[in-house]
């Protein structure tokens, strides 16, 4: 587990300024120490951001008069503006009275080493010192071991984390919940963060339980208490060398660390829920509540193959040793399930011992025939030939299944001669055979997929065969002529070029996912309804005409005022992703509705662009 429960940044937010009254970090010039990163500040999705991008930032987003702008100016001298003192200022500091960390090159939970926090906080302003942000950094004096500095919470009794076994893992599982593993040295060093005031520290006492397992050097005895056992009967396991992924431990190590448990905690839920592994580590005196095999056994031949179409908790596409596990640790009633038969129905295919293909297996296509198209993936993953193999190992009384029936609804898609559909992209040719499959279509939206391509809404309506309605059906076959249906010619009521004509840049790609081209033709399929002048839709798309190369054509909102290109077009803008070019070559291509509501942002980019006019 990386531990980072505990966030401490400050989230600048973009406003609008106007104006030039936009923030700058430096009186005058910019800073020199631009790679420079400032530790626990962020903006926007940027955790860590530099000093060249915080001065951006404020200079395209934030008004002189916000107090975001304070922060900002508050690191002229660290990131060392020209009128800056290339002195620390020596307000603040990682430890009390200034003091130097006792380890001044240890990693700190935050990734920062304590000899970068404390270099920062030494740059800073006076008014800082207390502010909130401060305090978050300073939650690492104890970690860096400032002097006469003591945390709230320590694995071991004499106030240290000292263990003879650092590395040893450390597992928490919730059955159903969150699980994750960290190790002893991480599990104490995390918690010198909490104080008295945080609600995690009424769990410190957790941390200290891991004291003898650890190996804290101020324990009298650092032997296993054996009070706590995997295995019911106390014996070890019998396949102690085997990993359970869940908590990246072997059955071993999980026996090593249960045999540290005190006695008072072998009933609690954070113990039992790691014995439910017992079954699968080989402990003979387990019982299993759904063992995938018929013989009782959960050693599959097949453990990597993926079960298609079945969703088990916090798993939507799960292997074959992935259901084999989860049929030996958890009962039916807490998966919502009646009875064993998900398990033992996926027996012959994961390949328990025995296993064979049942001869009445089920079909695929409705003929029995192999799929056409045996490596075209279908839409949640699997292949048309993973799900007729697949099919054909599940026995005769599974064939009319719900999850079955949703499995065959793919046949069509997968080319099976006898298949059908209750709605077929081509409608006038009955089929899916489109020229352009990897069209993205304009200004769609489908769930959890924006613009998705032509080959994309083929997949979404297999999926859906039989459950969209007609108006539904109806709409996506609109778009059979874009994406290259047979026998389908343009409307040409409307037209991309708004002088018409055609774009002299067909191959250009906008907006990362369409052709100059493309959107020409997406255009000439729309009927006159299409392109009306309250069409804000249709807007957007002509938006593209100048960039594209139209005849005679103007864009609506411009980078540089005079429309020229910004003297400086290589030079990065806040995100520290964006050039000035790239930005210039954006705003050319937004509607003049767009211009005036990012009017802000685009008059702070004139100033870091150079722009002329």
């Amino acid at each position: 587990m990386k531990l980072s429960s505990l966030v401490f940044a400050s989230f600048l937010t973009a406003v609008s300024a106007q104006g030039d009254n936009f923030c700058r970090m430096c009186d005058s010039g910019s800073p020199a120490n631009t790679n420079l990163v400032i530790p626990f500040l962020a903006i926007g999705e940027n955790d860590n951001p530099t000093c060249g991008q915080v001065a951006d930032f404020g200079l395209e987003e934030v008004s002189a008069a916000d107090e975001v702008c304070n922060v900002i100016k508050a690191h002229k001298e660290f990131c060392a503006c020209p009128e800056a003192s290339p002195e620390p200022l020596n307000n603040c500091y990682l430890c009390p009275n200034g003091e130097e960390p006792g380890r001044l090159n240890s990693e700190t939970p935050f990734q920062d080493t304590c000899s970068e926090l404390d270099t920062y906080l030494r740059y800073l302003p006076a008014d800082l010192c207390e502010s909130d942000r401060v305090d978050s950094i300073r939650r690492s004096d104890a970690f860096c071991e400032c002097p006469g500095v003591k945390a709230d919470c320590y694995m071991c009794d004499d106030d240290t984390n000292n263990v003879a076994n650092p590395d040893r893992k450390v597992p928490f599982f919730e059955f159903l919940g969150s699980s994750f593993h960290t190790t002893c040295q991480d599990l104490g060093d995390f918690y010198t963060l909490y104080d008295t005031e945080d609600p995690e520290i009424t769990t410190c006492d957790f941390v200290k339980i891991e004291s003898r397992y650890c190996g804290c050097s101020s324990e009298t005895d650092t032997s296993p208490v054996n009070a706590c056992s995997l295995c019911p009967d106390a014996a070890d396991p019998t396949e102690g060398d085997k990993l359970i992924d869940a908590l990246d431990m072997t059955c071993n190590e999980l026996q090593t660390y249960l045999s540290y448990v005190a006695a008072d905690q072998c009933a609690m839920p954070w113990i039992t829920d790691l014995q439910r592994f017992d079954y699968y580590c080989g402990c003979t005196a387990a019982t299993a509540p759904c063992p995938i095999c018929p013989d009782g056994s959960i050693q599959v031949s097949n453990p990597d193959a993926i079960v298609p179409y079945l969703i088990i908790p916090n798993n939507e596409n799960p292997t074959c040793h992935q259901l084999a596990t989860l049929g030996v640790i958890a009962d039916p009633g807490e998966l919502v399930l009646d009875d064993c038969s998900i398990f033992e129905t996926q027996a012959d295919f994961c390949g328990c011992p025995g296993a064979a293909q049942p001869t009445d297996g089920c079909d695929f296509c409705p003929d029995g025939s192999a799929p056409p198209n045996p490596d075209l993936v279908t839409p949640f993953g699997d292949t048309c030939q993973e799900l007729s193999e697949y099919l054909s190992f599940l026995s005769g009384d599974q064939c009319t299944s719900d999850r079955v029936g949703f499995i065959q609804r793919q046949d069509f898609l997968c080319g099976c001669a006898s298949a059908t559909t209750q709605c077929a992209l081509c409608e006038d040719h009955g089929s899916n055979d489109v020229a352009y499959p990897d069209r993205h279509i304009p200004l769609l939206s489908l769930p959890l997929n924006s613009n998705p391509s032509c080959q994309e809404v083929i997949e979404f309506m297999a999926v859906n065969d039989g459950d969209l309605s007609d108006a539904g059906c109806n709409a996506l076959q609109s778009y059979a002529g874009y994406c290259g249906c047979p026998s389908t010619s343009p409307v040409n009521e409307c037209s991309f070029c708004p002088n018409g004509g055609t774009p002299s840049n067909p191959d250009k790609v906008v907006s990362e996912l369409f052709t100059c081209q493309g959107l020409y033709d997406f255009v000439s399929f729309l009927t006159s309804d299409g392109c009306s002048a309250d069409s804000n839709d249709f807007q957007q798309i002509q938006a593209f005409a100048y960039t594209c190369g139209c005849p005679n054509t103007q864009p609506s909102c411009t980078l540089c005022p005079d429309g020229a290109a910004p003297s400086n077009p290589d030079q990065l803008l806040a995100d520290g992703e964006t050039s000035c070019g790239e930005f210039s070559e954006l705003v050319v291509t937004l509607t003049s509705e767009q211009c005036l509501q990012q009017a802000s942002t685009i008059e702070g980019a004139r100033s870091s662009c150079s722009c002329n006019g």
